[in-house]
């Protein structure tokens, strides 16, 4: 049996406020090119579909129209879905009757009421099962523990582990039931943050989920041959062990985050995981552009006359923050295609060049010329622009202070 794991597609995310339609679509159809290329038997998605919980119409589209293709078109045996933390349990819920019948695609949005119905066997040609799914969502704190008020966090924290474990505990005893002594590979899934995990600045992924703030191999059924992890978004072994494994998500999400993308291929051998990383194309470049002005402006130049769409983050290591704004605009003048999603200075705030005035010098100074240094201030630099403004500011001015004069 050849599974194919993966997880945080994300399906919607935004990027600083930009759509990524084209990234997604770009993405689906490879990984239909590669399933039935690599003849996978078992694609299993381990939580986060989607970005949110009310995801929109073109990305629901991108998701059935990939299931059904999967199904008819490349051979895969079964498709097991795992919800994750992002993910609505009744969105993914509402087909699976569906789903299943149409398809034998496996869809687990929530806990289920006995964790063993949660363990799904994939069977051969024979109709003998050759593997054994235990697909687990996103665990939530009702599926951990229910509180109450006379409980200290301590005491919270300690019945919610016990609460994870205790679920584990089951549907490993269901898959061993199922198993009955035979060298059947057993695969576990999770949607969680597992200790030591790292997690990058803007990448979306919330320091803890579901209440349990970590879990570790402790927390797991020792009996797992492979366990496919979500909800980090990078591939990485849980305390080096190489079938616990995260296989991130396929996007990069963040400036910050500038690691490979990649999904996993499990091969077994009897009950024996092999694990081989299947590196994702990138449709977009997300780049950053770390310097002074003098050396980041022709890059920025080259940046903007290129026809893809790129992604890119400017930090400025010799110009205010004024300064800055004032720069790019002039250089990417009324265009807004590639311009920098993020421009930060790094001039640390006593070293910019803003003329520092005290009150009895602003008292001596007009209203329209104050006005004309918060212009300053913000990077408004354009002649058209800083005129338009001032008439406004002006307009105002005048209306307020015949509101003034009236009685």
């Amino acid at each position: 049996m050849r599974l194919l794991h993966t997880s945080d597609w994300h399906l919607g995310h935004l990027f600083c406020g930009r759509r990524r339609d084209g990234e997604f679509r770009d993405f689906l159809a490879w990984l239909l090119e590669l399933i039935a290329r690599e003849s996978v038997d078992v694609l299993l998605i381990a939580g986060d579909i989607f970005d949110t919980n009310t995801p929109g119409n073109a990305c629901a589209g991108m998701y059935y129209d990939f299931l059904t293709r999967v199904r008819r078109e490349s051979g895969c045996r079964r498709v097991v879905i795992t919800g994750g933390n992002h993910d609505s349990p009744s969105f993914l819920n509402a087909p699976r009757g569906l789903l299943d019948a149409a398809f034998d695609i496996k869809v687990f949005g929530e806990a289920a009421e006995d964790p063993a119905d949660e363990v799904v066997p994939v069977p051969d040609d024979a109709g003998v099962p050759a593997l054994i799914i235990g697909a687990v969502p996103y665990l939530r704190d009702a599926d951990l523990h229910i509180s109450n008020w006379e409980e200290s966090p301590a005491e919270g924290d300690a019945a919610r582990r016990r609460g994870f474990r205790a679920h584990y505990a089951r549907v490993a005893e269901a898959a061993e039931r199922l198993r009955a002594g035979r060298p059947i590979p057993f695969v576990l899934t999770g949607h969680f943050a597992a200790a030591g995990a790292p997690v990058f600045e803007g990448d979306g992924v919330r320091e803890f989920v579901g209440g349990l703030r970590q879990a570790d191999e402790s927390d797991l059924p020792p009996s797992a041959d492979y366990i496919a992890l979500g909800h980090i978004h990078q591939s990485q072994r849980v305390g080096g062990k190489e079938h616990i494994r995260y296989c991130g998500s396929p996007l990069r999400m963040s400036f910050a985050d500038t690691k490979p993308r990649e999904l996993l291929l499990v091969d077994f051998d009897g009950r024996q995981a092999e694990v081989t990383p299947v590196p994702v194309p990138q449709t977009r470049e997300i780049l950053t552009l770390r310097g002074n002005w003098e050396q980041i402006a022709p890059e920025l130049e080259a940046l903007r006359e290129r026809p893809d769409e790129v992604f890119c983050r400017v930090l400025a290591a010799d110009l205010p923050p004024h300064a800055l704004a004032a720069a790019l605009g002039n250089m990417f003048a009324d265009r807004r295609h590639n311009y920098p999603l993020v421009a930060r200075s790094l001039v640390a705030p006593y070293e910019t060049e803003r003329e520092v005035r005290s009150v009895e010098e602003l008292r001596t100074m007009t209203e329209t010329e104050v006005f004309r240094l918060l212009l300053d201030r913000r990077g408004i630099t354009g002649e058209t622009e800083r005129r338009q403004l001032i008439d406004a500011f002006r307009t105002l001015l005048a209306e307020m202070r015949e509101r003034e004069k009236q009685p």
